[in-house]
């Protein structure tokens, strides 16, 4: 996907920020309709270096020419951003920062499914007090099984870039490594749902985000 598929849209979400009803729209007021300068080549190939893969094609060339970062999907984009120990992905510019990602972190395997089997059969292990002679080795179990338990629920994400917020702990990823390699996948954990994918690319998820704030904003418009 070449720069040319994003022609004209950094111009139409500028045009959405000057809409009346802009401030109405799900999470408008957590992005603002702002955008983030777009990375330059140079710039992109240094995150690439420490990712240790290309960044997925439409992704890219979103970066490329429409901006790194600010009004998007949800609460809007995270944004690369070079620091002192190396890239990562950050809140710059957002209301509702969200989670930091790191190139690093990013560039590993993604496996969350894998992992969800993993995690499932842990569940069902949970240690149980009747099971346990002593409140000690009891504590002790419970201990060691939340450690393993966190472990796994944290490398779920490896492999992918927490990229925008959806609010109520819910979130939208990235993924950069593997086969399913630039998918946008959400994470709804918290409704014990798990990380699902959407079926989607990043270039489909935002310009089905594009027409429908479009559509919802010419709504505003017909209202008496």
């Amino acid at each position: 996907m070449s720069e040319d598929t994003w022609a004209g849209v950094r111009e139409r979400v500028r045009g959405f920020a000057r809409h009346s009803g802009a401030d109405r729209v799900f999470g408008a007021r957590g992005h603002g309709f702002r955008l983030g300068p777009v990375l330059g080549e140079e710039q992109l190939l240094s995150l690439e270096a420490e990712l240790g893969v290309a960044l997925p094609a439409a992704y890219r060339s979103f970066l490329l020419g429409v901006g790194c970062g600010g009004a998007g999907p949800h609460y809007g984009l995270m944004t690369p951003v070079r620091q002192d120990d190396g890239w990562q992905w950050r809140g710059v510019g957002l209301a509702y920062q969200g989670q930091p990602t790191t190139a690093e972190f990013a560039g590993r395997p993604f496996v969350a499914e894998a992992l969800q089997t993993e995690l499932d059969a842990l569940d069902a292990d949970e240690p149980r007090a009747a099971d346990f002679a002593d409140d000690d080795a009891y504590r002790q179990a419970s201990a060691a099984w939340d450690a393993r338990y966190e472990e796994l629920y944290d490398a779920q994400e490896a492999g992918a870039v927490f990229l925008s917020e959806q609010g109520c702990g819910y979130t939208s990823l990235l993924v950069t490594t593997g086969p399913h390699r630039g998918e946008i996948w959400e994470d709804l954990r918290p409704m014990d749902r798990g990380i699902v994918p959407t079926g989607l690319d990043f270039g489909r998820w935002y310009r089905r985000w594009l027409a429908r704030t479009a559509q919802e904003l010419d709504t505003a418009d017909a209202r008496p």
